[in-house]
């Protein structure tokens, strides 16, 4: 059967073998909006940072090469002046680590025109199969954005460090065995967008397992959901942390039975060092 959902359109069988979550609709949604706010941001930030981001850029691409000489450098740096007041941000380059049937790296790709690139990735040979009939199916701009890909969504971050733009993480139950690779594959200032739906650990029903999975004691009360964000954004930045990294909370949402955090990831080893006064 056909399952309708934005623009994207994914064919399903009827005992749901790989699997399709009608509730996760509303996540799906906001997550486009806030990638589209995304390439809004980073197109402003690269315009008022542009110069310092185009010599950064030519200093990596001119490493190794012979050195130039003082006029060509004069002229290099006049271009580049020149070029950064109408310089724009590249497309985005997107990891959804965990795919299943690839609705939301195909729904990102037709409905978010800034993005260059998503890998659409799965450890199931079943998933992966279903993807590619899905992209497939989707059309022409679905086949050249969307990669389909079979692997350990941790080996698949980890042999990628500063890769992405953007890093999509919705697994079932906990994110943090994920969190690790996840903090090091995003791209300097990137975007990392993660759910947890293990919702009785993160309220308190199992205080003792959420220690051990997010390093927090949560407390049963009617702030139970918000208590939950916090635990998760600081399980977050404790992952960063230890890879010179901090996260900035962008949007954090509590919706039915799981929560989601929007973070973006920059890379500061001194701003690391006030880590501990974000936390209480």
């Amino acid at each position: 059967k056909e399952i309708r959902e934005g623009k994207a359109t994914v064919l399903m069988t009827e005992d749901n073998a790989v699997f399709y979550n009608k509730a996760q609709v509303v996540n799906r949604d906001i997550s486009i909006a806030v990638i589209r706010t995304f390439c809004k941001k980073r197109e402003e930030e690269l315009q008022a940072n542009a110069k310092h981001m185009r010599l950064r850029a030519a200093k990596r691409r001119s490493a190794g090469m012979h050195q130039e000489s003082a006029g060509d450098r004069q002229n290099q740096d006049q271009t580049t002046s020149d070029a950064s007041k109408k310089c724009t941000a590249p497309g985005l380059v997107v990891l959804e680590a965990m795919a299943a049937s690839g609705l939301r790296s195909i729904r990102y790709a037709l409905e978010l025109p800034g993005i260059d690139k998503i890998v659409a990735n799965d450890i199931d040979p079943i998933a992966v199969e279903s993807m590619r009939k899905n992209i497939a199916h989707n059309g022409d701009v679905a086949e050249q954005k969307v990669v389909p890909s079979q692997s350990d969504a941790r080996l698949a971050m980890l042999t990628k460090p500063n890769e992405y733009d953007v890093v999509d993480l919705d697994p079932y139950g906990s994110p943090t065995m994920l969190l690790d690779s996840a903090v090091q594959t995003v791209a300097d200032g990137g975007l990392l967008a993660v759910t947890a739906t293990d919702m009785a650990v993160l309220c308190g029903n199992s205080s003792e397992v959420c220690w051990t999975k997010y390093g927090s004691y949560p407390l049963k009360g009617k702030h139970c959901h918000e208590m939950a964000l916090r635990i998760l954004l600081a399980c977050i930045e404790s992952h960063a942390n230890r890879h010179k990294r901090y996260i900035v909370p962008v949007l954090s949402m509590s919706v039915d039975f799981y929560v989601r955090v929007f973070v973006r990831v920059f890379t500061s080893p001194a701003t690391i060092k006030a880590s501990a006064t974000k936390l209480s």
